[in-house]
């Protein structure tokens, strides 16, 4: 009979599996996405170091899958994408299951009043748990992730599986007769588990703190409880020694993100310290408050009214069964708040991933009670069992209808349409500088490193000019490029390192000494910005818009040249002349009304390289030319009124018109 319970409860882990799984794959992205994507799918398949924190775990799993033949790598990688996200939905039917059964038990050990419910049937919790795992998987932000190569999709099974595993290891005494309650292989399982999340992705942090505050209310602070921690001290270290993999290949990945060959780097990079200027956890701050705001606006989207009415519901229920776990859940959610809100990045809506994880663990507690209010109601019982499944089914069903078109990426070519249309814009031979990471830079490493498209483009990040890696990188795998620029190169790499090693000091200057010194290293950045322009006029040198909208004096370079829009880039040249060998490019890209931050940037982007290169034109009488663009300006304007608000096209094209008279 025990068989036959645990193959029906995994045939129902299965279906919830299967189920998110093959909508996922329908709505997969098919191939760069936005932000690190592009980035993420060279550092696995050429077997790089990703930005901090490096995701050792991550890359050799990545690698692993990107050795599926494919004529597109990337989607090999979103692909196992899906299949992480699917499997953490998987794990997580285990775990309400758990929680469902352990609630109970700790309810009915807590307490001696008389039952108010009869217990639940071992098929209704499968159920419920289904439920809750469907609800999970379309939730926006867990299923919006799935769609593309990122480190979380991994990450959602490290939290679900940590959360599991950790819970069988407290409340072994608890089991059921016919299961084991030998904790000890939990708790090394949970110790090895942890450190190799910890490779995978910081965030595991999250967790921490309320884990520690059950651990110790469960064992209380004594001798044997200590010791324990220690004994896991090894497996956990074993865990983690996954980031050995940066040492070993950071002296030969062709990406070498914080080229941590050495214990400084190493400790900087794993640390994440790069990205800690936008990070502070300890105070209340306007960044604090602006994201907290953000994750109460998105929270409602998230899950939907109904299932937040369901999670309030389980909150009350959860309290009432086991204030002890009622507690640790909240120190879960609310410490991944805490964190996550002091982080200043857009896209912040990931780093709540355990918040929504465990805001659907107390909307399972809530379906179990309304199970049990319906079953203790007055209907008639075949009508109970109509009502419960259709309460339990609902939800995820009006979160998978009212989540699949935001959620869709089936027919997303954007990042790729934009990085082939900045290629398309630049002659051969050319440098461009741009800061336009999020939209075409990541993904530029993918076309070039992988797919070795437009290898005569050299691409540069002016933000990554600021990391002592980034000069390493420019200078072993582009040695013309240094040579050309040597001693300000050199000068300015001297005053980084400085920069690198006592960072604050730059950043907090005390004295005139310290001010002096940031000074230093904003004048080296000067003279290294214009000796790229300078010492490279044989090439052609482009910048994106975005550089050329700087206000710091000190990062305007190339003042002495001409600045000429082609296409999404502005070229700097001495020339005063009209360049007619320069072939207009036909861009390639759909139309977005979308006011998603992403899209809105790449719609403004189009409408302002066309009206910039009209303009210039018209100055060179060029009118022809000219209102042909300012017609796809109309369009845009017509068909992206939420993005593109100025109707300036018209206006335009009436001046091109009455030029055109006058020329006559």
């Amino acid at each position: 009979m025990t068989l036959i319970k645990n193959k029906i409860k995994f045939f129902w882990a299965l279906a919830a599996f299967v189920i998110s799984f093959i909508v996922y794959i329908l709505t997969l992205a098919p191939g760069v996405f936005f932000v690190d994507s592009g980035e993420l799918a060279v550092a696995c398949i050429k077997l790089g170091i990703a930005h901090p924190t490096g995701y050792p775990l991550f890359t050799l799993i990545g690698r692993i899958f990107s050795l599926i033949p494919s004529s597109e790598p990337i989607y090999i990688l979103n692909f196992a994408s899906a299949l992480f996200s699917s499997v953490a939905v998987f794990i997580f039917f285990y775990l309400i299951s758990y929680i469902l059964y352990l609630t109970e038990r700790l309810n009915k050990i807590g307490s001696d009043k008389k039952k108010k419910f009869p217990a639940v049937p071992e098929n209704i919790n499968y159920a419920i748990s289904f439920s809750a795992s469907l609800i999970l998987a379309f939730s926006f932000t867990f299923w919006n992730t799935a769609n593309s190569i990122e480190v979380y999709n991994l990450h959602k099974v490290f939290l679900v599986l940590l959360l599991l595993v950790f819970l069988k290891s407290l409340y072994s005494d608890l089991q059921k007769k016919n299961e084991t309650a030998d904790s000890g292989k939990y708790w090394i399982l949970f110790a090895f588990l942890t450190g190799l999340s910890f490779t995978n992705h910081l965030s595991t942090l999250y967790l921490g703190f309320g884990i520690m505050v059950l651990y110790f209310v469960k064992y209380g602070f004594n001798k044997e409880s200590f010791k324990r921690l220690l004994f896991l001290i090894i497996p956990f270290i074993l865990g983690i020694s996954a980031y050995i993999y940066l040492f070993l290949r950071s002296e030969n990945a062709p990406i070498s993100w914080g080229y941590p060959h050495n214990w400084e780097n190493f400790v900087r990079h794993i640390s994440g310290k790069q990205f800690m200027v936008w990070m502070n956890p300890f105070s209340i701050d306007d960044v604090k408050i602006k994201q907290f705001n953000h994750f109460i606006e998105i929270y409602p989207r998230e899950l939907s009214i109904p299932v937040l009415l369901i999670i309030i519901i389980g909150l009350i229920e959860l309290y009432r069964k086991s204030t002890k776990f009622f507690i640790f859940t909240l120190l879960i959610f609310f410490t991944t708040l805490w964190i996550a809100c002091s982080y200043d990045i857009y896209d912040i809506d990931s780093y709540f991933l355990a918040a929504f994880i465990i805001s659907v663990l107390w909307a399972g507690i809530g379906l179990q009670l309304v199970y049990k209010l319906i079953s203790k109601s007055d209907i008639q019982e075949n009508l109970k069992k109509y009502v419960s499944y259709f309460i339990l089914f609902v939800a995820p069903l009006f979160l998978l209808v009212s989540n699949y078109k935001s959620n869709d990426e089936s027919k997303n070519k954007y990042v790729s349409d934009y990085t082939f249309n900045v290629f398309n814009s630049a002659r051969p031979n050319s440098i461009i500088m741009s800061t336009q990471w999020d939209f075409w830079v990541s993904a530029s490493w993918y076309y070039q490193y992988v797919k070795g498209i437009r290898p005569d483009v050299l691409v540069v990040d002016k933000e990554l000019f600021r990391r002592g890696w980034y000069l390493r990188h420019m200078k072993v795998h582009y040695p013309e490029f240094y040579l050309r620029i040597k001693n300000e190169f050199d000068t300015y790499e001297t005053e980084l390192m400085k920069f690198e090693k006592y960072t604050d000091r730059y950043l907090k200057p005390k004295n005139e000494s310290d001010k002096k010194e940031l000074e230093k290293i904003q004048i080296a950045f000067f003279y290294f910005l214009n000796a790229i322009v300078d010492k490279n006029q044989d090439k052609n040198f482009y910048t994106t818009f975005e550089i050329e909208d700087t206000k710091a004096a000190l990062e305007k370079f190339g003042k002495e040249y001409n600045r000429i829009p082609e296409g999404l880039l502005i070229r700097y040249t001495k020339s005063n002349d009209f360049d007619s060998t320069y072939i207009e490019p036909e861009f390639k890209f759909d139309i977005s009304n979308n006011t998603i931050y992403y899209y809105d940037f790449l719609m403004k982007n189009y409408y302002r390289s066309l009206m910039l290169r009209a303009n210039y034109l018209m100055n060179f009488g060029k009118y022809e030319e000219a209102e042909k663009l300012i017609s796809k300006v109309i369009e845009l304007e017509n068909k992206a009124p939420a993005n593109i608000i100025s109707r300036e096209g018209y206006k335009i094209l009436n001046q091109i018109n009455q030029l055109k008279e006058l020329q006559k």
